[in-house]
């Protein structure tokens, strides 16, 4: 019988095992921050190790993401018993959220999630890296995100409506050079960006932007333009945002997989301030 339990440090090596055969590019370090600011499972049977999935509690918002089984033992009801679980840990949440996989919506949707739409996964190969074609006017108003922690937390939150602030606060600290905000005229931060990554492998969001929010796509020139050279950069856009679509079919990232956004509860807010998803919410 197939029980679940919470993952522990000794399970990581297996956990990106799994996600390196879908090629997620979790690292070990993801999986260690994931240990911290998530609540990671992994099911078993006996000695043997099957699946993994996280879990996120932002207080209303919950969160499911990494749900992977090993290949052997797929259609045995290990994913059904790790997302159950992972509902259970989160049955306070008024919402949950995931992100499928095209081929196994029907899955999802067995277990009470409805789809609401589309996010495209875009990558930019590391031998381009180095010549993006920005055109921008000016990039004085993106700045270091370096003492405007309090201010990406309210927007996040304003975004989110979950509390979202631990994971904020460990990508931010993860990557400080590759964090920005957009001021406004009145010195107000109207957007922000963060990055996770390591090496040769690096993954821009939660990248937000309100209203108003000017130069825009002058966030995005920064934080890439501090990675290193022949990085791969990957993002992953809400289908509602055809700027940000457009802006990067422009600039050579390709569009390689596409996902469904889908909720378990009460339904979501408007997704048009998200210029690009971040975090462990693959699934």
């Amino acid at each position: 019988m197939t029980k679940v339990r919470n993952l522990e440090e000794d399970d990581l090596d297996f956990a990106k095992s799994l996600t390196d055969v879908e090629e997620w590019g979790n690292s070990i370090e993801d999986w260690k921050r994931l240990l911290r600011i998530s609540i990671p499972l992994v099911a078993y049977k006996g000695d043997e190790l099957l699946g993994v999935t996280t879990a996120f509690d932002y207080g209303i918002l919950g969160m499911i993401g990494n749900v992977v089984v090993s290949e052997n033992s797929r259609g045995k009801g290990v994913g059904q018993a790790l997302v159950k679980e992972a509902m259970n840990r989160l049955e306070s949440c008024k919402t949950v959220r995931l992100h499928s996989k095209m081929d196994v919506v029907s899955f999802y949707k067995d277990l009470g999630f409805f789809p609401e739409g589309m996010s495209t996964f875009f990558r930019l190969d590391g031998d381009m890296k180095s010549f993006q074609p920005f055109v921008i006017g000016s990039d004085v108003n993106i700045v270091p995100a370096e003492g405007y922690l309090d201010e990406i937390l309210e927007m996040d939150k304003r975004q989110f409506v979950g509390d979202r602030s631990k994971f904020i606060k460990d990508l931010n600290s993860h990557l400080p050079e590759c964090s920005f905000v957009a001021l406004g005229e009145d010195g107000s931060v109207k957007g922000f960006i963060l990055a996770k990554g390591e090496d040769n492998w690096y993954e821009v969001g939660p990248w937000i932007v309100e209203p108003g929010c000017k130069n825009w796509q002058g966030l995005l020139q920064a934080s890439v333009q501090a990675m290193p050279n022949n990085s791969t950069v990957e993002l992953v856009v809400p289908a509602p945002n055809h700027r940000v679509t457009s802006l990067l079919d422009s600039m050579s990232y390709s569009a390689y997989e596409y996902s469904v956004s889908m909720f378990y509860g009460e339904d979501w807010p408007d997704e048009g301030n998200i210029c690009a998803r971040g975090g462990g919410d693959k699934g």
